[in-house]
């Protein structure tokens, strides 16, 4: 094992360049760029991040969605072991990222010279459609799966069946007819939810789209010197003066 006395001196200098760049936004970031600023600033609600960091994490996020969708949707048309573990390695993904997706969400308002204060406004919002719906989505799930036993219960010939330990005694026609008025209330809820989850994001995302600004450093910790404060207007001047020098040199060329 290396010690640190025995690391050298070029070494330590990299890894303190590294740590101070992962404390400042980084502009132009590619998507995979992004993906690793996610997960390596794991819950540093702290600092600043840019519109390329925050809009290409989105997008694995949303992607990441899909895939849990696509495993509810198995786990409920073939309700096995199998789509079980996927529906339970699914959520505990989206459980995993929550935290840093929240907070570079914190981190995008800071950028726009915001307080990440702001950000319960739309939190909120989403907050209350996502409560909604997983408790709709749960109740859903298990008509669906009355619905699934009255129909194995009507192909066996069964003359009836019961929703309940106490409840009476139905013909499966009724059984169905009474689960299915259940089903199509709960999707009415559901769609409600989702349109009140739908209007927080847009919340967070008007708020997200603003574009960056000095003031934003204010919220970096450490705070750094202004020669290591990197801000859209530094980065932007960057990018000149490297166009500058490939111009200056294909002309000495």
């Amino acid at each position: 094992m290396i010690e640190e006395d025995d690391v050298p001196p070029e070494v330590k200098e990299r890894k303190r360049l590294y740590r101070l760049r992962l404390t400042q936004p980084l502009y132009g970031a590619s998507p995979l760029d992004a993906c690793a600023r996610f997960f390596f600033k794991y819950g540093q609600f702290s600092g600043r991040a840019s519109l390329s960091e925050y809009w290409y994490s989105s997008m694995w996020a949303a992607g990441y969605v899909a895939v849990c969708w696509c495993a509810y949707a198995i786990f409920v048309y073939d309700p096995s072991v199998l789509g079980l573990i996927l529906l339970i390695a699914a959520l505990a993904g989206m459980l995993t990222c929550l935290v840093p997706y929240l907070s570079l969400t914190a981190r995008r308002y800071h950028d726009a010279g915001l307080s990440a204060l702001w950000m319960l406004i739309g939190s909120l919002i989403s907050l209350a459609g996502i409560l909604v719906a997983g408790s709709v989505l749960a109740d859903a799930t298990r008509l669906m799966f009355e619905l699934d036993a009255i129909a194995k219960a009507q192909a066996s010939g069964a003359p009836y069946v019961r929703l309940g330990a106490s409840a009476p005694a139905l013909s499966p026609a009724e059984a169905k007819n009474i689960v299915s008025s259940a089903l199509a209330w709960e999707v009415k809820v559901m769609r409600i939810a989702g349109l009140v989850l739908l209007l927080g994001q847009i919340v967070d995302v008007a708020f997200c789209l603003l574009p960056s600004r000095d003031a934003g450093a204010k919220f970096d910790l450490p705070r750094l010197a202004p020669e290591w404060t990197v801000t859209k207007g530094s980065y932007l001047s960057s990018i000149e003066r490297k166009k500058a020098q490939v111009s200056g040199s294909s002309r000495q060329d």
